[in-house]
């Protein structure tokens, strides 16, 4: 099949019966060309932020610490006397009181040792009346003149030496009674009680110190931390003003307050004061040792085991006037930490500053920033040095709101 080949003069005359069906499409097309060529670029809104001015108000310093719980009371019990372990009186974890029976050690030789000791003491003592009756029987034949001093003496002798043996059976029975009595090993203190180290059966050996069980006594409970001579000075400071401001009754109610808290701890939950400061700074350390007491009452969950490792504040100043922002509205580069402000203009500024410590969730501002300026607080990615931004400005209550349930990522 040869190819339909088309002249210039049927070419002409198919364009101008296309004009003639088609006059809209082709006007069109041609319209869609010539717009097309005068399409001019518009610049994107401004970026949306949120800003809140920094929160005014008087906060107290705090430095924080590492510290240690330990028991206010604790006792590694010993048995005091040898013997077979029979009975065992508690389950490892109970709470025990003072005086209550936890051992009993075999009181068989020593019941029999007591009632040998008595005998000896009865024995004794009728020795020692018989060694008196003679002696005042002869102090009447010497005063007669029936009996010779030398006599006398020697029966006073008998009878001082049948008061010492009398007073020899004494002891030996109190002896006795006492390694009788610490056959049955009670507790010394109230507290739990830990696992027995003992088994029932088992000769005990006071020779090697055998621990038999622990008591420890879990309210209240001390926690041990250190200060360095830096902090120790802006404590002393602190109660320094204390004491001028409460005068005499300060030595009777008040002591500096410690809140401490565990590891999976939010906050500072638990609450105590000062009881004992050190007399003087470690030289080898340079730190100065303090130990809390606190009150440690709850559930078993509940309350500060002796051994844990804890966090702990204490206050070392108070501010007035303090400004404070959210933690989200931080920034951090390899210059310090800074904040994005929105000026009178809505350009966005950074500011370098200085912070502090975190309160109820905000960052105190030490320098870098004034009260009366807008805080970026959200849309922060957003926000750059010199641009443009439209600025919403919040209170402090609903900034607050806004910047803890933000999904966003902070500056840092």
């Amino acid at each position: 099949m040869q190819p339909i080949r088309w002249s210039r003069a049927a070419l002409a005359h198919g364009s101008r019966a296309i004009r003639t069906l088609f006059p809209a499409a082709a006007l069109l097309f041609v319209g869609g060309l010539l717009a097309c060529g005068r399409n001019e670029y518009s610049e994107p809104p401004p970026p949306s932020v949120t800003a809140q001015r920094p929160i005014v108000r008087d906060v107290i310093r705090y430095s924080e610490f590492t510290g240690t719980t330990r028991s206010v009371e604790s006792v590694a019990l010993r048995a005091q006397v040898k013997g077979v372990l029979k009975e065992m009186h508690f389950k490892p974890g109970d709470h025990v009181e003072q005086g209550q029976l936890l051992f009993t050690i075999d009181p068989k030789p020593f019941q029999v040792a007591l009632d040998s000791a008595q005998a000896q003491f009865e024995s004794d003592e009728a020795e020692y009346k018989l060694a008196q009756t003679e002696y005042d029987r002869a102090n009447l034949m010497f005063e007669k003149g029936a009996l010779s001093e030398l006599n006398v003496l020697k029966l006073r002798a008998q009878r001082d030496k049948a008061v010492a043996a009398v007073a020899v059976s004494k002891a030996a029975i109190e002896a006795a009674q006492l390694d009788l009595d610490y056959a049955h090993v009670s507790s010394p203190i109230s507290g739990r009680v830990g696992r027995n180290y003992v088994d029932i059966g088992n000769l005990i050996d006071t020779t090697n110190s055998a621990i038999l069980t622990t008591i420890d006594r879990m309210s209240p409970i001390h926690v041990y931390f250190y200060l360095s001579e830096l902090e120790l000075l802006a404590l002393q400071e602190l109660v320094q003003k204390r004491r001028e401001e409460l005068g005499v009754e300060y030595e009777n109610r008040e002591r500096t307050l410690v809140q401490v808290a565990r590891a999976n701890d939010e906050g500072f939950p638990f609450e105590g004061r000062v009881d004992y400061t050190a007399s003087a700074i470690d030289p080898d350390t340079g730190t100065y040792e303090v130990r809390a007491l606190l009150p440690n009452e709850g559930e078993e969950d509940e309350i500060l085991i002796p051994g844990t490792f804890v966090r702990l504040r204490v206050p070392i100043g108070e501010e007035e006037g303090a400004l404070l922002v959210t933690e989200r509205a931080l920034g951090a580069d390899q210059t310090g930490r800074f904040v994005l402000v929105v000026n009178d203009q809505d350009v966005v500024e950074s500011h370098r500053i200085e912070v502090g410590p975190i309160l109820d969730g905000m960052r105190v501002v030490e320098s870098g920033l004034k009260p009366d300026e807008w805080v970026i607080v959200k849309g922060i990615q957003r926000a750059r040095p010199g641009a443009q931004v439209a600025a919403e400005r919040v209170g402090a209550e609903t900034a607050a709101v806004v910047s803890d349930t933000a999904a966003e990522p902070s500056a840092e």
